[in-house]
């Protein structure tokens, strides 16, 4: 497997290759990530991944105003300056805060700012198609975080090797009472009587940026349901989505094949997103 080499790095707006210790990223993932993609025409739905931070940092309570938003569009800016794309852009915002425990003193905490900037290289399957198989790690069910793109990752780390153990391309995770919630780095949407649906995430997952955008459209194009797995055998087509892959057909579930979304209405799909600006 060939790693994605990091190109840039700033933290704050200086120049880093190294995170100082301590750091409550690191010691309880105190924090929001987003990963977007660098096209020709810059940063795609940027808006929407600048958007999705403050609506995770106001949850988590994280020091963020209009100035620290300005501050990081001029370090993102600076970024895209010194890389040809397409590239990864990873934006991490972090509590900053006196101590070592949990506890922090709200009045004195800062956020910081970490971009980094890596290749993109897009999987194979991003084409031909995803092999999805049922994770045995559950999602990690928390009503307060559900929804939004915390620090806290390590289900879908588990359930990404559990995937790669099974030669498959991405990994279904349900939540503890067997509910289908997403992939380990997607989102999930599923074709039934002519109708494009999504798991809910009241009480688990990241609500995605394609996500976002497809529930964002006219004419209810996309509804949201209570699904199991079992559900997904019978399904007219099935689709995976994140700001890096696009949508991509599933091609298996479980290794049973699947009927594949018709190309003509994938097409219509990927342009009511916006995934044909690029």
């Amino acid at each position: 497997m060939r790693l994605n080499p990091m190109l840039a790095c700033l933290l704050n707006s200086q120049p880093t290759d190294q995170l100082s210790l301590p750091s409550r990223m690191l010691a309880f993932g105190d924090g929001l990530f987003e990963t977007c993609l660098v096209t020709r025409q810059g940063l795609r739905f940027a808006s929407d991944h600048l958007q999705r931070l403050q609506e995770g940092a106001a949850r988590l309570d994280l020091v963020w105003t209009g100035r620290d938003q300005r501050t990081l569009q001029t370090d993102i800016d600076t970024l895209l300056k010194t890389v040809k794309s397409p590239a990864v852009l990873k934006i991490t915002l972090g509590r900053h805060a006196a101590g070592r425990g949990y506890d922090y003193d709200p009045a004195n905490q800062q956020t910081d700012r970490l971009l980094q900037v890596f290749e993109y290289r897009p999987a194979p399957w991003y084409e031909s198609g995803a092999r999805l198989v049922t994770s045995p790690i559950p999602a990690s069910v928390n009503a307060a975080l559900a929804g939004i793109k915390h620090l806290n990752r390590l289900d879908s780390v588990l359930a990404r090797q559990a995937a790669r153990s099974r030669q498959a391309d991405e990994a279904l995770l349900c939540d503890d009472q067997g509910w289908v919630v997403e992939g380990s780095m997607s989102n999930l949407f599923y074709r039934h009587d002519g109708q494009w649906l999504t798991p809910g995430l009241k009480r688990a997952g990241v609500n995605g940026i394609i996500r976002r955008r497809w529930l964002g459209s006219s004419n209810n194009a996309l509804g949201i349901a209570d699904i199991r797995p079992d559900d997904l055998a019978n399904c007219e087509a099935l689709l995976i989505g994140n700001a890096l892959m696009g949508l991509v057909r599933v091609t298996h579930f479980n290794d049973v094949p699947l009927p594949l979304a018709d190309p003509t209405e994938l097409a219509s799909l990927q342009h009511r997103i916006g995934l044909n600006l690029d």
